[in-house]
């Protein structure tokens, strides 16, 4: 492969403001005269989306949309991150117009990552408010930009008897890099990747996974001239670079399969990652303070557990680091070291035992308190009925207990069940003046791990599923 040892990007100047209907194959034509340059073979023209898309008619009104239960469930979930970034809250109804060009949502935070209906993986589904005009105005990405490219390319060689490029562009974000880029999505005449496998380097070694994105690069080279803000430079050419020639090409070739992407997990592996990896963390814990927030959106989704007669019957108690914690601790200890002294254990026994718990619960960042509130339990005359509803209650409060360590994992929190409280729940009562009704169960050690835990032995399928005799 020959390259040119310089590559001009020209900006096509006085583009006049696109209309739907518009021809952009004439507009360019046009522009190409005014500006005082000549198609040649090999040329690359570089467009901007957002002039294809008006010329479609790719344009939508947000205030004649009604967003949809998903769409304001969206806007609620997002808006406290949008807000810690400092940016703007999003319209519910912007992300039902999100929704409807969208194949699948990969990401919810402060923005919305989206696979577009193309298979693009970009922001808000490429979706852009700005060089619009009109109140609530939106440009939508065109529904086939490798259809409007190859048109702009025919009728380009019809009045010019040129062999172009033409690739359609867009500003999308990229992963782990913060700032927008050039990037192509739509191509005419050109591969939008150049495999070099095969090739040598300076040194006569083949190179054996070498491919570039060339389009990609193209892109990001003209929006260097397009500018992103008040530029009106919406149309670029690029002469100079050398490629194959090619008519029968599309922008699905730089689209990475879902199979083989390393940085995008589908909802059921995530889902399968996260159960197998949740371990019980018994180990100190980082120097590192536990945002009480996050601890209450842990709890958020904890209160989404499935419960007997959608009781809820669980009541959480975060205990952060404090004298009331510490009080509260050296209260428990005293019950402990009595319990073990009338059990017959060893002096040097109960000396460990008691500085490990007192430890493990002072020193974690976070200390959780769950409890069985009894107040809404069913009340039998019945004294069976009466404990079993009891026990429907603390499988109730056990689910969400579960849903509670399985959020930490995905926040990256390690966590530890205890069943300390039990053991203490009149102590425990007292010192924190808990309802009558409220009986403890359960201590959570939370915050963030030092080290990773091994997986523990697992029994095999065969040795938990029994199987009755008929």
């Amino acid at each position: 492969m020959n390259f040119k040892d310089d590559i001009k990007i020209i900006g096509l100047k006085k583009i006049p403001l696109i209309k739907k209907g518009d021809s952009i194959s004439e507009i360019i034509i046009n522009a190409l005269d005014i500006n005082g340059i000549s198609l040649e073979n090999g040329d690359i023209i570089v467009i901007a989306q957002t002039i294809i898309s008006k010329s479609n008619g790719r344009i939508r009104n947000l205030n004649e949309i009604i967003p949809s239960e998903r769409a304001l469930e969206l806007s609620k979930s997002i808006s406290l991150k949008v807000k810690s970034q400092g940016l703007p809250v999003k319209d519910p109804k912007l992300i039902q117009a999100i929704l409807d060009e969208s194949k699948e949502i990969i990401k919810s935070e402060h923005v919305l990552i989206t696979e577009t209906n193309h298979g693009f993986i970009c922001a808000n589904a490429g979706i852009d408010k700005s060089n619009i005009e009109g109140e609530g105005m939106v440009t939508l990405l065109p529904e086939n930009p490798d259809d409007d490219a190859e048109e702009i390319r025919r009728k380009l060689k019809s009045k010019t008897n040129k062999d172009i490029a033409v690739i359609i562009s867009d500003s999308f974000g990229r992963a782990f890099r913060v700032g927008a880029l050039g990037t192509a999505i739509g191509v005419s005449g050109i591969d939008p990747i150049l495999d070099l496998r095969g090739k040598k380097d300076l040194f006569g070694y083949e190179l054996q996974t070498t491919i570039i994105g060339q389009a990609d690069s193209l892109a990001a080279a003209a929006q260097l001239v397009m500018g992103e803000s008040d530029g009106g430079i919406p149309i670029v050419l690029i002469r100079g670079y050398t490629f194959e020639y090619n008519e029968k090409t599309t922008i699905k070739t730089i689209l990475r399969n879902k199979e083989i992407d390393l940085f995008r997990e589908s909802v059921d592996d995530v889902i399968i990652k996260i159960l197998k990896n949740r371990r019980s963390y018994k180990l100190p814990f980082a120097l590192k303070n536990v945002d009480r927030r996050m601890i209450e959106e842990c709890i958020e989704i904890a209160r989404w557990a499935p419960s007997a007669h959608n009781g809820q019957f669980w009541r959480y108690i975060i205990l952060e680091r404090g004298k009331l914690r510490e009080s509260l601790i050296d209260k428990m200890n005293e019950k402990l070291i009595y319990d073990l002294q009338k059990n017959g254990k060893s002096k040097e026994f109960i000396k460990k035992k008691v500085e490990k718990t007192r430890n493990i619960f002072l020193e974690t960042p976070i200390l959780i308190l769950l409890c069985l509130d009894t107040l809404d339990l069913e009340k039998y005359p019945n004294n069976e009925r009466t404990q079993n509803e009891f026990l429907l209650g603390i499988q109730s409060i056990s689910c969400s207990a579960i849903y509670l360590l399985l959020t930490f994992e995905m926040k990256k929190l390690a966590a530890c069940w205890y069943c300390a409280p039990l053991f203490a729940k009149k102590i425990i009562k007292e010192s924190l003046k808990l309802p009558e009704s409220y009986i403890p169960m359960a201590f959570f050690t939370v915050g963030y791990p030092l080290k990773t835990i091994k997986a523990p032995d697992r029994k095999e399928l065969k040795d938990i599923i029994f199987e009755p005799c008929i």
